[in-house]
């Protein structure tokens, strides 16, 4: 990872793990323009501090990858790349806050003249994954670094099992949107991460990666509060 992508990682990492403390006043809840881009099936975000704060715990462990990227976003076979790859996500911080360290790969694919597409190539091995509890905004706040050391951050919020979110793409041309769907049950076996990249109003690469919980993999914090549940 390069000069840039460490200084931002290491803003990041400062940011949170400043104390957040949830003040007696009502935390600011999610705006309804925020509310109407982001309802699923009729739920709304949870407004609950600890359930959102639960849901991030069983981010924690270590975990197997796969899953693929649609390279098009068109659904066709071949332009469905497998991806393998690994992660660990350890909790920390009184924000509190998890850290993922993640290697995953898939095969390169490139544009008719050889030039390099949109998730043609990977861009995760290595990078790294921050999420911090939002206690203003009842949400998660979470950032991707890449291997090429850009940063990319959002804003999500807990509907059900799902941390969804949508915010503007980073270093794409065009008008670009990322829409993430990270799916945790509380069983803590399997995590589910879901992104589409629209660029110009149109589906441009589809990411659909699991994570396999390790076994014997065990959710732990090093320090706030009581967040962690041991996977059964």
């Amino acid at each position: 990872m390069n000069a840039r992508g460490i200084k931002g990682l290491m803003g990041l990492v400062a940011a949170l793990v400043t104390p957040l403390v949830i003040s007696a006043a009502e935390p600011e809840a999610p705006s309804d323009k925020e509310l109407s881009e982001i309802l699923i099936d009729g739920q709304r975000p949870e407004k609950d501090p600890q359930k959102v704060i639960d849901w991030m715990a069983r981010l924690v462990g270590e975990f197997d990858w796969e899953g693929y990227v649609d390279v098009r976003g068109k659904g066709k076979p071949e332009d469905t790349k497998p991806v393998r790859g690994t992660s660990n996500c350890i909790g920390f911080g009184p924000a509190p806050a998890v850290q993922c360290e993640i290697k995953v790969r898939w095969s390169t694919v490139k544009g008719p003249d050889g030039q390099e597409i949109l998730g043609g190539k990977s861009n995760l091995n290595p990078a790294m994954m921050l999420y911090g509890f939002e206690p203003d905004r009842f949400g998660i706040r979470y950032m991707l670094v890449d291997s090429d050391g850009i940063a990319d951050g959002a804003m999500g919020y807990v509907i059900g099992n799902t941390l969804v979110s949508r915010t503007p793409c980073v270093n794409v041309p065009g008008q670009c949107e990322r829409a993430a769907h990270i799916t945790a049950d509380p069983d803590l076996k399997m995590i589910r991460m879901e992104i589409d990249l629209e660029v110009d109003y149109e589906k441009a690469v589809h990411f659909d990666f699991i994570m396999n919980r390790v076994p014997g993999s065990k959710s732990v914090v090093v320090s706030g509060p009581k967040i962690f549940a041991e996977p059964k």
